[in-house]
């Protein structure tokens, strides 16, 4: 990792790895600019793991990458993911290997362990890396540390399972500041919500003026039945077959009021979430705010300019759109100055509401399953934003919003996902009611439930439909993100947000359907 491989690793391999990694956040190639930060080997010997970060000089300023180092032997025959992953071919004397993502190895996390467990901390070129353990972690006892199963390796972060107990996750993009997934963690762990799984250590950079870099979290790990997401697609399949068939002959097992039923314990514990967030505490971080004529102004101006964008958006895709969808494209742009400034005065009404900590990236994905019980995971934020944006209070009806509009998205799939069913009308129809009845009875019960148990939050709302101002302003504030989201990402999918925000803007304007 010094002079001459250092450079060809910087110079060829680096960019052309980056580029084909998901969690790379770059639209291209970096063409120059890319260098190790740092490289510090986690034991002795030339064959320990190597701990590293990559610094890359793109147009919006610095980015930095977590892209942990080791050599594994070459193959050509197998489909090992190390192999997979591989980024250059290393020789060394005679022998011919591959330098990979070590993450993708059990010696890498059965390191970070060793060290956490120490306590350790090492130096590096770009300051201490401190190994921080949480006491329940050191009195973990029995643990299978040769145990280990590779969750995901390409998504947004990397995760691990080490031991059958322990997830040990790598925050592949590095920010820095205080990471909101060990603060959120940390907290709620503290505060008694069982509901998330129990922070247990986090690895930290922190560099010469003091700031902390969180490179690694380590949580236990929750046994569970998949995220809600995919639990509720595979549901909903289940109940539009037996709505195929006439109708489920075990009422007991009716797929319909399973979601229903799984939506009110979600509702419930999102509720519970909120109630520890806004508990009042001695943690300037932590504790509620009251928001004021100064937020409603923040958000009109944030929220119609979300709209606007979402509404440019629409008119650039408008010709690619089906009839039924241009129609109600063309609706919303010629009703455009009439939903800005009801949205400017929807933001007035929510003046008295409650400013928290928030999830901040809330839907079904960051849900887990456990024995019929919802765990909230994921805590880090819309990652497309800085860590102190991420770590503000917010309006805990964001959190809402997001899982409401996530509801939207299961139907809009489950009803595509069906597309192959008989294509007889009769078909056809019982596919629609039954995700229409999901779509329905999902939202009413997670709303019902999240008011019984959000029903103690010290909201002074200014006026009196305040709560209800603040649902449907985030919820309009989210299906705009989504357009403008689908419309650079997947345009074959922006009528799901396009019908969100067609039956939002006929509710605040007072429009029949």
């Amino acid at each position: 990792m010094n002079d001459r491989p250092r450079q060809t690793l910087e110079r060829e391999s680096l960019p052309l790895y980056l580029a084909k990694r998901r969690w790379f956040a770059g639209q291209e190639r970096p063409s120059e600019g890319v260098r190790l930060l740092y490289v510090i080997p986690l034991a002795e010997g030339a064959d320990a793991p190597l701990l590293a970060e990559v610094e890359v000089q793109g147009e919006a300023g610095v980015e930095h990458y977590r892209l942990p180092l080791a050599a594994v032997p070459e193959r050509t025959v197998g489909n090992d993911l190390p192999q997979q992953l591989a980024l250059a071919r290393l020789r060394r004397g005679r022998r011919v290997e591959l330098l990979t993502d070590a993450f993708s190895l059990p010696q890498f996390n059965q390191h970070i362990l060793s060290l956490l467990r120490e306590q350790s901390m090492l130096r590096s070129a770009a300051g201490e890396i401190q190994f921080r353990a949480e006491p329940a972690l050191l009195a973990l006892e029995a643990l299978d540390e040769d145990s280990f199963k590779l969750l995901s390796a390409e998504q947004s972060n990397s995760s691990a399972l080490l031991g059958e107990q322990l997830l040990v996750k790598l925050l592949r993009r590095g920010f820095p500041g205080i990471h909101p997934e060990v603060e959120m963690g940390r907290f709620l762990s503290d505060h008694g919500y069982a509901n998330v799984a129990p922070f247990l250590g986090e690895v930290v950079r922190v560099d010469d003026d003091g700031q902390p870099h969180t490179l690694m979290v380590v949580q236990r790990y929750l046994d569970n039945q998949g995220d809600a997401w995919q639990w509720t697609l595979n549901t909903l399949d289940r109940a539009i077959r037996d709505g195929l068939a006439g109708g489920t002959a075990d009422p007991e097992l009716d797929a319909l009021d399973e979601l229903a039923a799984f939506s009110a314990t979600l509702g419930k514990r999102v509720g519970e979430m909120h109630a520890v967030l806004a508990r009042p505490v001695e943690n300037p971080d932590f504790g509620y705010r009251l928001s004021d004529e100064q937020d409603s102004t923040h958000w009109a101006e944030s929220i119609t300019g979300q709209l606007q964008q979402a509404l440019q958006a629409l008119g650039r895709n408008r010709d690619g759109l089906a009839a039924a969808d241009m129609q109600k494209a063309d609706w919303l742009l010629g009703k455009q100055q009439a939903l800005l400034e009801a949205t400017t005065r929807l933001a007035s009404q929510v003046a008295g509401g409650l400013r928290t900590r928030v999830h901040g990236d809330l839907h079904l994905g960051q849900v887990l399953v456990v024995q019929g019980d919802a765990y909230i995971i994921d805590f880090e934020g819309e990652p497309n934003r800085s860590l102190e944006e991420r770590r503000q209070r917010h309006s805990p009806f964001k959190d809402v919003a997001g899982m409401l509009r996530s509801f939207d998205y299961a139907a809009a799939v489950a009803q595509r996902n069906a597309g192959g069913v008989d294509g007889a009308v009769d078909a056809q129809q019982v596919v629609r009611t039954v995700v229409a009845r999901y779509r329905s009875t999902a939202r009413n019960a997670f709303l019902e439930a999240y008011r019984l148990a959000a029903n103690g939050l010290p909201h002074e709302w200014h006026e009196r439909d305040g709560e209800s101002a603040a649902l449907t302003l985030f919820c309009l504030e989210k299906a705009a993100y989504e357009i403008v989201y689908e419309s650079g990402h997947r345009p074959d999918w922006i009528d799901v947000p396009l019908q969100g925000l067609a039956d939002l803007a006929r509710q605040l304007l007072g429009v029949r359907t």
